[in-house]
């Protein structure tokens, strides 16, 4: 992984960390934060975050 892919997968992570903090706080509906990451995803193209954007973290708790 390149210095460049390390920030953008460690920024992707912080984001996504933070939106979902939003998210359990009522901040941000589910809606909002699907399309949220969608962007995100888009944005930072992570290498090891995007392997686990297949996991619906809505439903597992």
């Amino acid at each position: 992984m390149s210095k460049e892919e390390g920030l953008r997968e460690m920024t992707y992570q912080m984001v996504m960390r933070t939106s979902w903090k939003m998210l359990q706080s009522g901040l941000l509906s589910e809606d909002e934060y699907l399309a949220f990451e969608a962007k995100m995803r888009e944005k930072y193209r992570p290498v090891i975050g995007v392997l686990f954007s297949d996991i619906d973290l809505l439903s597992c708790g």
